[in-house]
């Protein structure tokens, strides 16, 4: 399809809208780059990646499938790359202590989604405890890391609410209470973005001359565009190997999707507008999401021509498709073969991982979740990076000097930019989603 002659005039006509004109000085032009927003998205992408790995781990040990023990590994892992952030800031010994603390974290998560899976009473309230100890300590060594700058009290609160929002996920996963199950992934993976926010402007205000303000208007958008990304290959993940192994859950895992893609809809609409928004939304659904799930079908049923032509569409036809509409709505600032390259390579890591947990091979199929999720924060700030070029006096406002509140959820004063996509994907959430969901219901 000619992306480009769809574009022209929906791109002529953003330049009409009030606001789009105003000239920006190069000295004021807004980064995506900057100390704080590159600690930020550094923060966001481990703990976020935490966060999906926590869930994927319970579920699969709860089903008893045979890739749980590849999932606490990666967890484990996950963990152990935050260790060298942390001591990048607060020194080795930081470092250390961090990961001790963490790694009794992800321990409890297992234990927990073991005990309910075995009825073993006994052992839930010891994992329950563990858990609410990570909170206590995590919280105090943050409070203290900081110096107050972000508040034990703010922290340990924000904590309890991460740990909440993964175990009312699991809870309602192994009641088979799925639709309640993946509107609380979902909501956990925005709050979860809020914490790389609230520390990284912590540590920005501990220390002004090492970081930059992470959160400005620049700043909130990359990570709002990150955090879309992510959820989408997390769940593409959930979702295909559910749709192979048949699991109960797959359709709701399919209508987390939807509320992803409507999100991502939604973000290209407000910026490019409503056709540009509709078309990235046919191209995400036919071209990306309805071929993941055929690949998924084609596994199951073991027809390998199949397999091999959704594999095919995904790496090829799709990524040429998306790459190109990317280069041309931003105007080249995302390069074209750049582009396509990028879109491969993250196909590439959705289709591996998803064959090689087929094939058995759990742990490589885990190494390359790994590597296909850091792929997504690439995209990310490329993406975000252009937009800003792109229009600057949409993310120029200068952000008032911010605190940390009381927790994870953002900070006292935030940028009008964070206020309005929060806003928006609530909305999305509570309407569009919910409509999407009752059609596939209906259907």
């Amino acid at each position: 399809m000619k992306w480009r002659k769809f574009l022209a005039p929906v791109l002529g006509a953003a330049i009409l809208i009030p606001g789009m004109g105003i000239t920006v000085a190069a000295e004021e032009m807004p980064k995506t780059d900057t100390t704080g927003v590159e600690l930020r998205a550094t923060l966001d992408h481990l703990l976020s990646e935490h966060y999906a790995l926590a869930v994927d781990s319970m579920m699969k040990i709860y089903d008893g499938d045979p890739g749980a023990e590849a999932a606490q590994m990666a967890l484990d892992a996950n963990s152990e790359d935050m260790q060298p952030v942390i001591a990048s800031v607060y020194g080795e010994e930081g470092g250390v202590q961090f990961e001790e603390i963490f790694s009794k974290h992800n321990m409890g998560t297992d234990e927990y989604a073991a005990a309910v899976k075995d009825g073993n009473e006994e052992m839930k309230q010891e994992a329950l405890e563990e858990i609410q100890s990570f909170v206590d300590e995590m919280g105090a060594f943050l409070g203290a890391a900081t110096e107050g700058n972000l508040p034990e009290e703010g922290a340990t609160a924000a904590l309890r609410e991460h740990e909440d929002l993964v175990q009312s996920t699991f809870d309602h996963y192994a009641a088979g209470e799925y639709e309640s199950a993946y509107t609380a992934y979902l909501d956990g993976f925005k709050q979860i973005f809020g914490a790389g926010g609230a520390i990284s402007g912590a540590i920005a205000a501990q220390f002004p001359d090492k970081f930059t303000d992470p959160n400005t208007p620049a700043g909130d958008f990359r990570s709002t565009v990150n955090r879309i990304a992510a959820e989408h290959f997390a769940l593409a993940q959930l979702s295909m190997t559910k749709g192979f192994n048949g699991a109960e859950d797959f359709d709701f895992a399919d209508w987390a999707q939807d509320q992803n893609t409507e999100e991502f809809r939604a973000a290209i609409a407000s910026i490019y507008g409503e056709e540009a928004g509709k078309q990235f939304a046919q191209l995400w659904n036919n071209g990306h999401i309805s071929v993941q799930s055929e690949l998924a079908s084609a596994r199951a049923t073991e027809d390998m021509d199949a397999a091999d032509n959704a594999i095919n569409t995904l790496t090829a036809t799709f990524a040429t498709d998306l790459g190109t509409f990317l280069s041309t709505a931003t105007e080249n600032r995302m390069p074209l073969d750049e582009t396509i390259a990028a879109v491969t390579a993250h196909e590439t890591s959705v289709t591996d991982a998803f064959n090689q947990y087929v094939s058995g091979d759990y742990e490589m199929s885990y190494e390359t979740y790994r590597t296909g999720y850091a792929i997504m924060f690439d995209i990310g700030k490329g993406l975000s990076a252009a937009i800003v070029d792109q229009f600057p006096e949409n993310f120029s406002m200068v952000a008032p000097d911010k605190m940390p509140a009381t927790g994870f959820g953002g900070t006292v004063n935030q940028s009008n930019t964070m206020v309005l996509w929060a806003a928006m994907s609530m909305l999305i959430m509570l309407s569009a989603g919910t409509m999407v969901y009752r059609q596939r219901k209906q259907s």
